[in-house]
């Protein structure tokens, strides 16, 4: 091609785009140029709302109590939907007007992608017809009470406030501000859980600091204090993502898991309560978990007909909460100064290690000291301490399965200076497989720990009686 013939061919593409440039910025407007707005004001006191997108058509009506779903009045609106929407519709005003349009089509007019009918109280109706959105100013063209002779810009907040499907506006149930948790079970087809606070864990088990325990039979399993927290901060942080349905049949409820399937939290608590309010009586809160999809897990308040999408992870750590997630990874966390003797079995000898506290006087204060002995003779104290700190450190890897454990390696009986079942307490470590070791403490066994901190301990207890 001719260098002359390009040159035609770039000036008619920039009579082209110029043309384009000046057409659009016709429609468009600075807002600095504006002095007054265009009031499109609709209905002082509207008595129904109805609006169309390509989701359907929903309608608001208003009667003496209050603002209601027009094909269902037990459809649990949050009325603050229908106000808001009310509020745009008063204030509607437009930036600019495009008199006598050449087409509809220009403008996306010929097929609104929302469409508003407001009526008033004396039955005078305003209807709002949306249609393109302006690439340069951001706002929508409109028809206003269907006069096609004219289309304004307006800006989004009318179009926002209609910007809802049914369930967007549904109210959801409120859910309780807890305060303290003291219970909580989950009961399930597979089986149950139940957990409860104590507040004086003394009696209960060997370390009073322990508050929350596991109900077994007639036993009680202490658990971990911050793994409790986290499952009980499920319940306190639950919250709703969405609503699915306000007026649940059985069969969707089987459909959803929230039939007999379901897994039921139940949890005590007392509510929270403002400085200087008496103290809030225990309360109830049951929930239901169902099925998981991609945007949830199916829940709903016990007695209620309003299933809801909450968190999947928080209502997983709830439904498939156990007895090995919540126990503590310590296997021993023994308050030495509760004992007064310590019995050490290692390659069949048996060491025990007498521990006697000693008060002296320094510098007007009283300093409290242990004395270590064995056999008469007095131990390193930095030594001992260091092995009693290896045993409170031992840390569960795992739970056992299978058989295993007849070897024992070492073995420790506290004898302590408390008054009750706790006195005498043993701890026996034992093989397992070349990684990990059997650890059982007050009867619980099937708790694995790892081999080389079991080989350090009795490096250290050698050490100790070798001197």
């Amino acid at each position: 091609m001719k260098r002359g013939s390009k040159l035609l061919l770039l000036c008619g593409a920039l009579v082209v785009l110029g043309a384009s440039y000046v057409a659009v910025r016709q429609l468009a407007v600075d807002p600095d140029e504006l002095e007054e707005t265009i009031s499109l004001a609709g209905p002082a006191s509207p008595q129904s709302l109805t609006w169309t997108d390509d989701s359907g058509t929903l309608t608001l009506n208003h009667g003496e109590s209050g603002w209601s779903y027009a094909d269902d009045s037990a459809f649990p609106l949050d009325h603050t939907v229908p106000e808001d929407m009310a509020a745009a519709l008063s204030a509607a005003a437009a930036t600019r007007q495009i008199d006598t349009p050449e087409s509809l089509e220009d403008y996306g007019l010929d097929a609104p992608v929302l469409t508003i009918t407001a009526q008033d109280e004396d039955g005078t109706e305003y209807s709002y017809a949306f249609g393109d959105v302006n690439e340069l100013t951001g706002e929508y063209y409109l028809l206003y009470n269907g006069e096609e002779d004219t289309v304004y810009l307006v800006g989004s907040d009318l179009h926002d406030a209609f910007n809802y499907d049914l369930y967007d506006m549904v109210e959801m149930e409120t859910l309780p501000e807890f305060g303290s948790v003291t219970g909580l079970s989950v009961d399930q087809p597979e089986g149950s859980l139940t957990l409860r606070y104590e507040e004086d864990g003394s009696g209960l088990s060997y370390n009073p600091d322990n508050h929350w325990f596991l109900e077994q039979g007639d036993s009680l399993l202490a658990l971990d204090a911050g793994k409790v927290s986290s499952l009980t901060s499920a319940i306190t942080g639950l919250y709703w993502k969405s609503c699915v349905n306000y007026d649940v049949d059985d069969q969707e409820l089987a459909a959803w898991g929230l039939g007999d399937s379901a897994a039921v939290v139940t949890a005590t608590y007392t509510a929270a309560i403002d400085e200087g309010e008496e103290t809030a009586e225990e309360e109830t809160f049951v929930l239901r978990l169902g099925s998981t999809s991609d945007e949830g897990t199916y829940a709903m308040l016990e007695g209620s007909t309003m299933v809801y999408l909450t968190d999947s992870e928080t209502a997983d750590s709830l439904r498939y909460a156990s007895y090995s997630s919540l126990r503590s990874d310590s296997i021993c966390s023994m308050d030495w100064d509760t004992v007064d003797r310590l019995d050490i079995t290692l390659d069949g000898t048996t060491y025990t290690i007498s521990f006697d506290v000693t008060e002296t006087e320094e510098d007007g204060e009283t300093v409290t000291d242990t004395l270590y002995t064995w056999d008469g003779q007095e131990l390193d104290s930095s030594d001992v301490e260091s092995m009693l700190s290896a045993i409170n450190g031992l840390t569960a890897t795992g739970d056992s399965s299978g058989s295993g454990g007849e070897t024992q390696l070492v073995s420790f009986t506290f004898h302590r200076n408390t008054e009750d079942q706790f006195a005498q307490l043993t701890l026996t470590l034992s093989a397992w497989d070349t990684g990990s070791c059997l650890a059982s403490f007050t009867g619980e066994g099937s708790r694995l720990v790892d081999r080389s901190a079991v080989t350090d301990l009795t490096e250290q207890i050698q050490a100790l009686f070798a001197a």
